[in-house]
């Protein structure tokens, strides 16, 4: 609506408005010398014209993108000394020095090295808007961790799925034998990497967006005949089901490219918390949690930083593979355990009575010979409950009881649930009435959403005073 307002020829509006404040002035309604309210209409016109010319713009610049074009290739500004190259973090464009003039007003990144340029993570400034696009960036203990191992199970194709740090960790290293082809929804990464080495693709629906030439470099890359590894850091707040869904969709994807029967398994490296571990392992059934805490650079709480978590970070790695076959670093404090076969964090003790390191958070768990399971350190085997439970915890004796009915949040009732409620209705009404007056009223104090409605209101404001 905003933009079609602003494309639009405004002169007839303005000469309305120019009208009605000279007859509101004739009227007396209000003072010649008050003409902020036309200035206020002029600004914002001025702003939603300002606004179409950028949007415009964007849809271009995305337009090009998708044809192969851009402003500048990467080479182009490689082939410039690095005090001439900039990025421009408010139109998340890269360009040199001789079309600064156009970025006045935005916030610029300069100077850009060629190790920069290579590692664009290094230097772009994350998206961390936790309700749309949270991007949070593996701490470089943690990258070396997973090229290690991919390594281990011989990897020598990797599609990074949201994981631009592993992407740029293999295509800049001369030890890894291993090419990479990086998914990921940021469009800024289009800048760096060629569009046969970065695809802008949402997890969540397996979506290209460059459309069929896209796809194309996709399957290509999948039916490579060398070893395939898929490596994913999805959004921790994201739906399993769909991320499960589009990962066994890839699997599909990379058996018919192959031609492999569904007895073949695409080895995965799936990042999630391990109080998802319920939910990763209802939907993946045949992965395992390996006992290796992830890092992030920028996360508040999952890295080593002082406002981090006292038991380290609640990040794993989830496996489709043996667990035998990993190891990790000892300087950062992990052991092999042989009765389990698999290396632990330090603090994961095994247990005789469970045969395994149970431990889960990064803590020491205890053993409960009533509930026969090792638990929390900080819980207490309750009576009422029958099972181990956090102290500050709510039982049987103090009136909650697991096997008790529901009630009713209307009436209270204990033989019915909310919505069979028979209150309910009566109840519905008069809040759907009194809902529907406050609707009503908030609608009338609304601002026009385009030019014709702001005509309407105008002749109404008009016709009013008239008749007065």
């Amino acid at each position: 609506m905003v933009l079609q307002c602003c494309l639009r020829d405004t002169r007839p509006v303005v000469a309305a408005d120019n009208i009605m404040h000279a007859l509101l002035v004739g009227t007396g309604k209000i003072a010649p010398s008050s003409s902020g309210w036309m200035r206020s209409i002029q600004r914002q016109r001025e702003t939603c014209g300002k606004n179409s010319s950028k949007i415009q713009s964007q849809k271009r610049r995305m337009k090009n993108y998708r044809k192969g074009k851009t402003h500048f290739s990467l080479d182009e500004v490689l082939s410039v000394s690095p005090s001439e190259r900039i990025f421009c973090a408010t139109c998340s464009t890269l360009f040199t020095t001789r079309r600064r003039s156009k970025h006045k007003s935005c916030t610029l990144i300069t100077p850009l090295t060629d190790r920069q340029l290579t590692q664009p993570s290094s230097f772009l400034p994350p998206r961390e808007s936790a309700k749309k696009e949270a991007q949070y960036l593996f701490a470089s203990s943690s990258v070396d961790v997973i090229i290690n191992m991919l390594e281990k199970i011989q990897a020598k194709r990797v599609l990074c799925v949201g994981a631009p740090r592993i992407y740029e960790a293999i295509t800049n290293s001369e030890k890894t034998k291993m090419s990479a082809l990086m998914l990921d929804i940021d469009e800024r990464f289009r800048w760096f990497f060629k569009p046969q080495h970065f695809l802008r693709y949402n997890m969540f629906n397996h979506y290209f967006f460059n459309g069929k030439k896209a796809k194309d470099t996709y399957q290509s890359f999948i039916g490579g005949k060398e070893k395939l590894v898929l490596v994913s850091d999805p959004p921790f707040g994201g739906r399993m089901e769909l991320l499960a869904h589009n990962m066994k969709r890839i699997e599909q994807d990379w058996r018919t490219a192959r031609r492999f029967d569904l007895q073949e398994q695409l080895p995965v490296l799936f990042i999630f918390p391990y109080f998802m571990e319920p939910q990763v392992l209802h939907n993946l059934s045949n992965f395992v949690m390996l006992d290796y805490q992830i890092d992030y650079d920028n996360h508040p709480l999952y890295s080593s930083g002082p406002k981090s978590m006292k038991n380290g970070s609640a990040v794993r790695v989830y496996v489709n593979q043996p667990a035998s076959l990993f190891s990790f670093p000892e300087s950062e404090g992990y052991h092999y355990c042989e009765p389990c076969n698999r290396w632990v964090f330090n603090n994961n003790k095994h247990c005789e009575k469970c045969k395994g390191c149970m431990s889960k958070d990064g803590r020491t768990y205890k053993h409960c010979d009533q509930c026969s399971k090792c638990v929390k350190p900080s819980w207490l085997h309750c009576v009422e409950c029958c099972r181990c439970q956090p102290q500050d915890h709510r039982c049987e004796s103090q009136g909650v009881s697991r096997s008790s009915k529901m009630t009713c949040h209307i009436c209270g009732g204990s033989n019915h649930k909310r919505t069979d409620c028979p209150k309910k209705k009566r109840r519905g009404e008069s809040l759907t009435s009194e809902h529907a007056g406050k609707k009503n009223k908030r609608r009338k104090q609304t601002l026009p959403l385009n030019l014709t409605e702001e005509r309407k209101r105008n002749l109404d404001i008009l016709s009013q005073l008239i008749s007065s």
